[in-house]
């Protein structure tokens, strides 16, 4: 899945592919700070995750984590129906209000954000010491 979007981790990780150890390390944090994570089916295939932590341990709001889409499925709705299904999952825990970074650069990232009622709240850096921009949705 990770690496159907080499242009993303580009962007993120600096390489265009992740190994097995990489994406193990990466889902063990998570993991540890709570992460919920859903796998996007389709015809019994996976085709997208997305992720969640209910309180990010820095501000102790709820943040979505990732929102990918294998490469082959792009375009085609699923990204906004996984979006539906988070909301719905957020609303029935009484969360009124979610956080995500955008990293610099990732341009149909911002515009997806947006066009799904985000808007920018400040910026910062990521993990990986990339710029970001940090969005928030209000329920």
């Amino acid at each position: 899945m990770m690496n159907s979007q080499p242009e993303f981790n580009l962007l993120v990780i600096g390489k265009r592919s992740q190994t097995i150890e990489d994406i193990r390390e990466e889902n063990k944090k998570n993991l540890e700070h709570g992460e919920k994570m859903f796998h996007l089916i389709e015809n019994n295939a996976c085709v997208g995750m997305i992720t969640y932590l209910p309180q990010n341990p820095n501000d102790l709001h709820p943040w979505i984590g990732l929102l990918i889409i294998h490469k082959e499925h792009e375009r085609a709705g699923i990204g906004t129906l996984a979006l539906k299904l988070l909301d719905d999952e957020l609303a029935a825990q009484r969360i009124d209000k979610v956080r995500l970074c955008v990293q610099h650069g990732n341009h149909k990232g911002a515009s997806f954000w947006q066009k799904n009622g985000f808007h920018k709240i400040s910026d910062g850096l990521d993990n990986y010491n990339n710029q970001i921009d940090i969005y928030e949705k209000k329920k």
